[in-house]
């Protein structure tokens, strides 16, 4: 398999069945954006855009996804940034390092659903309150 090291954009209403490489496909409808993972394993990547997952910015010709791109439930458990188009790799992710992710991920979506989350957390819970990422 051969890794991407740019990906171009195209904003659809919705995203096609079948990806082409090399394309993130950007639903504003849908609030998604959507690529053939770039290690080239073929599985497809969904990305939600909310500010308790992913952001999308438009740069004109080119656009950046953040935070990462990390695949540890998949196979190849890729790991990389797309900045400015560019397909930035990091290291595969640990079990570890993917259970964390899950974690901060849940967490972050229950936050932005509204919902009170106790727990060690609770600075991290205030900070989002602060920035307005979360609600009370």
């Amino acid at each position: 398999m051969t890794r991407r090291r740019t990906l171009a954009h195209r904003y659809v209403e919705f995203v096609p069945k079948e990806l082409d490489e090399g394309v993130l496909y950007v639903s504003k409808r849908f609030h998604t954006a959507s690529h053939s993972c770039c290690c080239g394993c073929g599985s497809r990547v969904v990305t939600p855009l909310n500010p308790a997952k992913w952001r999308l910015t438009d740069h004109g010709e080119t656009v950046s996804l953040s935070p990462s791109v990390g695949l540890g439930t998949f196979p190849c458990r890729s790991h990389y940034w797309i900045e400015h188009g560019a397909v930035e790799w990091c290291p595969e992710m640990t079990p570890a390092q993917t259970q964390r992710a899950q974690r901060c991920d849940e967490r972050a979506s229950r936050l932005h659903a509204g919902e009170r989350v106790e727990g060690r957390w609770r600075w991290w819970t205030r900070l989002l309150l602060w920035l307005g990422l979360a609600r009370k």
